[in-house]
């Protein structure tokens, strides 16, 4: 069995291999609502511009996340894990954080019309359901800050490597 996702795991995003099949939207509704109704999921599947495409669309939990500083009631907050999230208690529905959200991530609850956001399915064995429910086409990863930097960074370096070569040695006639 795997062991519950790890503090600040991030859910990384690659949009070019997501088919569209929405398993995540299930997987997350069926964790946090069970019932598989993708309009409780707090991840959507959203068609890119000209049907080129499927985009997984969650809240990445920014470092100054502004869904924070505008919520009226002061019900979005940071778990210790770095997910933001709702305090239902304290929503009223607004959707303050809806609109200032730079992703459009937060989704709203059809039961009650409170806010829903990815809580990285918080203290779940084997961590975020959307992630194992897209192991087929690996279009959500769980990973750490740390990691995503050295594969962003992996990817400039060959992205460099076509662009700039080292100049040739010229070796000196004797």
């Amino acid at each position: 069995m795997k062991e519950p996702s790890a503090p600040n795991t991030l859910i990384h995003v690659i949009a070019e291999r997501c088919s569209g099949c929405r398993r995540c939207e299930i997987a997350c509704s069926m964790v946090h609502c069970g019932i598989p109704t993708p309009q409780r999921s707090r991840i959507r599947i959203l068609p890119l511009p000209r049907r080129t495409g499927f985009i997984p669309v969650l809240c990445q939990a920014c470092e100054d996340a502004p869904c924070l500083k505008t919520c009226p009631m002061n019900a979005r907050l940071r778990t210790a894990e770095g997910a933001v999230v709702t305090d239902e208690e304290s929503c009223i529905g607004c959707r303050a954080c809806l609109y200032i959200c730079p992703y459009g991530a937060p989704t709203v609850s059809p039961d009650d019309g409170k806010t829903l956001t990815c809580d990285r399915c918080a203290g779940e064995p084997g961590g975020p359901w959307c992630v194992a429910a897209c192991r087929d086409c690996g279009a959500l990863e769980a990973v750490r800050p740390e990691e995503l930097f050295v594969r962003g960074s992996r990817a400039a370096a060959r992205t460099l490597r076509h662009v700039w070569s080292p100049p040739r040695s010229r070796r000196c006639a004797s």
